[in-house]
């Protein structure tokens, strides 16, 4: 069966991807090319292959987990690295909590498969640095002061020929109370 490739993420408001797009235009500036340059801002919360009848099925099951969130105010005031070589934008100590929660809901009831699933909510601005273009990029930045509504998901499918994900859905929070998966007994 055909699948293509899709990236399940939360999606900052417009003014922040532009601040990282910037950011990122700056960091290419000292250390040239770099994976995740040209990526638009966005915090992973899981990338996948699915047929376009899984999409359909999931589309229902994203909608209903985000109809129940509640918008979480985001602040990234640190960077952060892994040992991948990712230079990043830290997600607070109080909107990380909240952002793990949502993930793992969307998790549960997605039930991927062979996903690669994000359990630390972060926004990376370069992948795969060495070492010393990690310290460049240190040194380039002072301590960032952005902050976002993380009010929304977004559901994006990998474009083959630019060798980007599109985003082809939105999936708003609408605040509205959970509604618990229920088994329904006949007897």
């Amino acid at each position: 069966m055909y699948s293509d490739k899709y990236s399940l993420c939360f999606q900052p408001d417009l003014a922040l991807i532009e601040q990282v797009k910037a950011m990122k235009l700056q960091l290419g500036e000292v250390i040239g090319w770099f994976n995740s340059k040209n990526s638009l801002a966005h915090l992973t919360i899981a990338e996948f292959q699915a047929s376009e009848q899984d999409i359909q099925r999931m589309h229902q099951q994203i909608t209903r987990c985000c109809n129940g969130f509640t918008p979480v105010e985001t602040h990234l005031s640190s960077f952060g690295t892994y040992p991948n070589g990712t230079f990043f934008l830290e997600v607070d100590p109080l909107a990380k909590p909240q952002l793990k929660t949502y993930a793992q809901k969307l998790f549960r009831t997605l039930q991927l498969k062979n996903a690669y699933k994000c359990t630390d909510p972060h926004l990376s601005i370069g992948r795969k640095l060495d070492d010393t273009k990690i310290q460049q990029a240190y040194a380039l930045f002072e301590q960032p002061q952005l902050s976002f509504c993380c009010d929304l998901v977004v559901l994006r499918r990998l474009n083959t020929e630019r060798r980007q994900f599109d985003i082809i859905h939105y999936y708003p929070f609408l605040s509205q109370p959970m509604e618990e998966d229920t088994q329904l007994t006949l007897f």
